[in-house]
């Protein structure tokens, strides 16, 4: 099981810098190719942790297996989104937030495995945040596609991606802290 993974994760890190590499000019798309290559590398640790997880806890239950095919087309269409960007970076930004729309919209659980409950159902209401965040994304980068205000998506994408990943990051530490006390 460890070389697939170890390979799923070179596809994300290959994929992170080709963002970069084909899109460093001009300006509004560096910002957007920076935001998607930020987005790029967690979303290829979540993909590991996601399937760690699944593989810790079972696939004989149901929702798991559910929650296993949902992960892997959402990493599927990901990577499709990641390497559409190096030659049509809004379009591959498009397709990667739409993968996180279903994934967030699809998914009813989340896993902890170790847990006393390493299956917790997992709502829209719960994930509205991530949904409303995405949503703000998308229409960015739609608007960025179409060359209305550019320069300010440019901006702002790679400033969102950022305070997601301190947010997210902050929050899943004091969480994880207060399941271990």
């Amino acid at each position: 099981m460890r070389a697939p993974l170890v390979t799923l994760g070179g596809l994300f890190g290959v994929a992170a810098v080709g963002i970069l590499a084909w899109n460093y000019q001009p300006l509004a798309s560096l910002g957007v190719a920076i935001a998607l290559a930020l987005l790029c590398v967690d979303q290829g640790r979540m993909a590991l942790v996601d399937l760690n997880n699944i593989h810790q806890v079972t696939l004989a239950d149901k929702r798991v297996r559910r929650f296993y095919w949902l992960t892997l087309i959402t990493i599927v269409l990901e990577l499709i989104g990641f390497y559409l960007a190096w030659l049509k970076l809004g379009m591959g930004t498009a397709t990667v937030l739409i993968s996180q729309l279903l994934f967030n919209t699809l998914a009813k659980i989340q896993l902890y495995p170790g847990s006393l409950q390493p299956i917790e159902p997992l709502g829209l209401q719960e994930r509205s945040p991530v949904l409303i965040v995405n949503t703000i994304a998308l229409g960015l980068i739609i608007g960025w596609q179409l060359g209305t205000f550019r320069l300010v998506a440019a901006s702002l994408l790679p400033t969102m991606v950022i305070v997601y990943l301190i947010v997210k990051y902050l929050t899943s530490s004091s969480n994880r802290q207060s399941l271990e006390t």
